[in-house]
C-alpha cells in the first residue's frame, strides 16, 4: 500500500474539493524496471528514479528525441512546478532537480500541458522554486 501524501498548508484546501473516491484495485506489475535501465521503445527510452511523489515513482526519459515524460512528480499547470499530494516532499524536490539536469528539450506531464522547446528551462525554474 503506497504511503498517504504528507500535504503542505496550500495542498489542505485542494485536497478537500477532491471527491473521497474508493480505493483503487492493485494494478498487475508485468515487469519491474531499475533506475538507468533502457527500456525498448521511443529510440531507447530510460528509466528515471524519482521517488517522493510516491516511493516507486519513475520518469522516462527518450536521448534520441529529447523528451521526459515525469509522471505526476511534476506537473504543468500554467505554470511548470513540483507535483502535489507527494508522500515525501524533501524526496520530491530532490526528484525535480534530478530531471531539470537532464536538460531536455521536451517535457510531458501526468498533468497539465507538455512544454515543447524549452523544458530544460522550465523544469530548473520549477526546481529552484522548490528548494
Amino acid at each position: 500500500m503506497a504511503a498517504p501524501p504528507v500535504l503542505e498548508e496550500f495542498e489542505a484546501p485542494i485536497k478537500a474539493g477532491v471527491p473521497q473516491l474508493p480505493p483503487a484495485p492493485p494494478c498487475r506489475v508485468d515487469r519491474e524496471v531499475e533506475d538507468g535501465e533502457v527500456l525498448a521503445f521511443g529510440g531507447g527510452a530510460v528509466v528515471v528514479a524519482v521517488p517522493g511523489h510516491t516511493d516507486g515513482s519513475f520518469a522516462r526519459h527518450l536521448p534520441s528525441p529529447d523528451v521526459l515524460f515525469t509522471g505526476h512528480t511534476v506537473h504543468h499547470v500554467g505554470r511548470t512546478s513540483l507535483g502535489v499530494f507527494n508522500a515525501d516532499r524533501t524526496r520530491a524536490v530532490e526528484s525535480l532537480h534530478r530531471m531539470a539536469a537532464l536538460g531536455v528539450a521536451t517535457a510531458v506531464f501526468g498533468h497539465g500541458d507538455p512544454v515543447v522547446g524549452g523544458a530544460a528551462d522550465a523544469l530548473r525554474g520549477a526546481a529552484a522554486a522548490a528548494g
